[in-house]
């Protein structure tokens, strides 16, 4: 009976630690350059997962998806972009819904300061997922010339 009633409590608690965790992926993608109406229908079709702390520029388009373990079709998650400043402070909160015969939750943030960034996911008001990101200067603009001799007037 002990046998029992430990295997209970270690297949609910199983069951909530995979409730919500998921997968996240990003792609850089500028859609502004568009018509309007392509504009609200545009969506990129190649996102990678991250193996490290993401990367991005200030000047990116970043796009972002979400794959629950479960995903509920029809349902509003909400989608927290926090900035580090002191802690974490909210800057954005949406609700979104997957994306239809995706699977996924799909959505781009643009012109984002340089910082440390936090994405939250929630379902049913309770985080399921995050990860953190990193927005940076842009590259093209701040870069280095190693050709030129310091040294010159």
């Amino acid at each position: 009976m002990r046998g029992i009633l430990l295997l209970l409590v270690f297949i609910s608690s199983g069951c909530g630690f995979f409730r919500g965790h998921g997968q996240f992926a990003f792609t850089v993608a500028d859609h502004t350059n568009l018509p309007v109406l392509e504009q609200h229908f545009f969506q990129p079709q190649r996102f990678v997962k991250p193996a490290t702390k993401p990367i991005f520029e200030r000047d990116d388009v970043l796009w972002y998806a979400y794959r629950p373990f479960s995903a509920k079709m029809g349902r509003f998650y909400g989608i927290s972009l926090q900035k580090k400043s002191l802690g974490y402070q909210e800057i954005d909160l949406r609700n979104r819904t997957i994306a239809e015969g995706q699977g996924m939750l799909i959505d781009h943030y643009k012109q984002l300061e340089e910082g440390e960034y936090r994405l939250k996911v929630a379902f049913e008001n309770e985080v399921i997922d995050q990860i953190d990101f990193i927005v940076v200067g842009d590259s093209a603009t701040e870069s280095i010339d190693y050709e030129k001799d310091e040294t010159e007037a």
